[in-house]
This record gives C-alpha cells, sequence and structure tokens, in this order.
C-alpha cells in the first residue's frame, strides 16, 4: 500500500508543472552546447576558446543581458566560429541575438577582401534563438550545426 501512495504522489509531483497553465523554463548548458558543435561539426581551422568577457567585448554585448557564454574562434584564417549565450530572459537574448547578426555582417565586410573564400559561410551561418539561449554557427557544416543544436534546445 505504502508503494502505491509514493507512486501516486511521484506521479502528481511530475503533473504539477503541467498544470500551471505556463510552460516549463527550458534549461540547457551553453558550455555543452558549444563543445558539442566542437565536437560534430567538421571545421577546417583549429578552433580555440576564448573566455566570456572577451566574448562579451567581441559581440559588443551588454554584460549583464548574459548569464554564461562559451565561444569558440577559428586562428582568423577562416570565419569559422561557435558561440553559445545564455541571456537572463526572452527579452536579452533577443538583444544578444541582434549583437550575433551584427557580429556576422562586420566578419562579412572583413573577409569580403581578406578571403573571399568564406563568405559562403558567412552568408548562410547557423543562428538560433530559443527562449534565453542563442547559438551561431559559422562552418560549412550546417545541417549537422543545426542538429546539434536542435539535440540541446528541443
Amino acid at each position: 500500500m505504502k508503494k502505491g501512495i509514493l507512486c501516486a504522489a511521484a506521479v502528481l509531483l511530475l503533473l504539477l508543472p503541467g498544470c500551471s497553465g505556463g510552460r516549463a523554463a527550458q534549461t540547457a548548458d551553453v558550455q555543452k552546447i558549444a563543445d558539442g558543435l566542437i565536437g560534430s561539426v567538421k571545421f577546417q581551422d583549429q578552433m580555440s576558446e576564448i573566455k566570456q568577457d572577451m566574448a562579451i567585448q567581441i559581440y559588443g554585448i551588454d554584460s549583464g543581458d548574459v548569464v554564461k557564454a562559451a565561444v569558440y574562434e577559428s586562428t582568423g584564417a577562416t570565419a569559422e566560429e561557435v558561440a553559445a549565450f545564455e541571456a537572463k530572459d526572452d527579452q536579452a537574448a533577443g538583444r544578444v541575438k541582434e549583437k550575433a547578426e551584427e557580429r556576422i555582417t562586420t566578419q562579412r565586410a572583413g573577409f569580403q577582401d581578406y578571403q573571399p573564400a568564406e563568405m559562403a559561410k558567412l552568408q548562410d551561418p547557423v543562428l538560433v534563438q530559443k527562449g534565453k539561449y542563442v547559438v551561431l554557427c559559422v562552418s560549412n557544416d550546417n545541417e549537422t550545426a543545426k542538429k546539434t543544436i536542435d539535440g540541446f534546445l528541443s
């Protein structure tokens, strides 16, 4: 009998979040997302992680908008890049996504004359915002990047 009561209590606890009428907040680890992209996407260049404060500066993001960031850059010989941000809320994530779009525009201007072959990557990078998460992947392997991101943010 006690087992039945415990099972019923466990089921009720699992159902309670669904009864609130709102959607449950999705949680993800941006470091795992970035590392997952580094491990699954085929990059041509050596990718190196940069510190969060440097990433925020490079992207021109207000540090108050970001809870956590994981960013990898190439050596500069290619435009390849991985960036995953957890913003403080959905509105901040929108601002972070805008900064990521600006970063892509800046990179296009820089690589257009320097490495024109990199423009294909920069014309159609994978940029996803889901809730308070923003993920950017610049590579020649968009299909794998999209699948990997979906695996973390589905």
